[in-house]
C-alpha cells in the first residue's frame, strides 16, 4: 500500500528582503548626514519614535528634499516589485504602485524605542525599512547570511526589529513546547544591518526594542502606495 503524508503550511505572511551591500556604502554615508542635518532644522513628527524622549522622527517625503533619499526610493522601488509580484499581486497591480513618502527614523540614546505600529492605510499596499547603519561596524557589506540578520523568534538585544504575526493571538491557543513556533505565532526578529532592505506588507504590525546606551540607531522607512487609474 502506498500512504501519502504530506506537509503544506497555509496562510502564509509575505516578507521580502535585499542587501544592497557595499555598492550603497557611500550612499549610505551621505544618507546619514541628510537625516543629521533635517534633525538640526525640523524637530520632526510626533509618531511611533516620538512616545519618548530618546527618539526622533522625520516628516514624510525625504526624497523631495535629498537627492540620497530619491536615490534611495528608486532602490527600494526596483527591489520591491519582484517581491509584491511573487507574493501573489497582479503585474498591473505593481507597475502601479510607487514607493514614497520616505522618512527617517533615529535613535540616539538609551531608553529609545518604537512601539508596535503599522505603515500606511488604505492604498497602501505594502511598506518596510532600510538601514543606513548598522549597530555595529561591517567590513564586508556583499557578505550576507540570512540567519544572522534575519532570526525566528523575539530575541534579546538593543534596537532590535520585531515583526508580529497577525494572527498570533488566535494562534496561541495552542500552547505546548516546540521545538519552533514559526507556524503558531512566533515573532520574528531583525538585527539592523548597513544596506539591509527589509520589506513587507502594511498591515504588519512591528516594534523596535530599546536601547540601553547611547548610540545612533538609524532607519529609513517608506510607503508602497497604489495610484488609480
Amino acid at each position: 500500500m502506498s500512504r501519502l503524508v504530506a506537509f503544506k503550511p497555509l496562510f502564509a505572511s509575505p516578507f521580502g528582503y535585499s542587501n544592497f551591500g557595499e555598492e550603497n556604502r557611500e550612499l549610505n554615508k551621505q544618507l546619514i548626514k541628510d537625516i543629521n542635518y533635517d534633525r538640526s532644522v525640523d524637530t520632526g513628527k510626533e509618531r511611533s519614535f516620538k512616545h519618548n524622549d530618546a527618539s526622533w522622527q522625520s516628516h514624510p517625503v525625504m526624497e523631495t528634499k535629498y537627492d540620497s533619499f530619491k536615490t534611495l526610493r528608486e532602490q527600494i522601488q526596483y527591489a520591491l516589485k519582484p517581491i509584491m509580484k511573487h507574493s501573489g499581486f497582479e503585474e498591473e497591480v505593481v507597475d502601479n504602485c510607487k514607493v514614497e513618502n520616505l522618512w527617517a527614523n533615529l535613535i540616539f540614546d538609551a531608553g529609545g524605542y518604537s512601539t508596535p505600529h503599522f505603515h500606511g492605510s488604505g492604498r497602501t499596499l505594502w511598506s518596510g525599512v532600510y538601514y543606513p547603519q548598522g549597530l555595529e561596524e561591517n567590513n564586508n557589506l556583499d557578505e550576507f547570511k540570512e540567519e544572522e540578520w534575519i532570526q525566528l523568534g523575539f530575541k534579546k538585544g538593543d534596537g532590535l526589529l520585531v515583526l508580529y504575526d497577525p494572527a498570533k493571538v488566535v494562534k496561541a491557543q495552542v500552547y505546548k513546547p516546540f521545538k519552533t513556533a514559526e507556524y503558531y505565532g512566533q515573532e520574528v526578529t531583525v538585527v539592523p544591518r548597513e544596506s539591509l532592505l527589509v520589506l513587507f506588507p502594511a498591515w504588519m504590525s512591528h516594534m523596535v526594542t530599546p536601547l540601553t546606551k547611547k548610540e545612533n540607531r538609524y532607519s529609513i522607512s517608506f510607503a508602497c502606495n497604489y495610484h488609480y487609474e
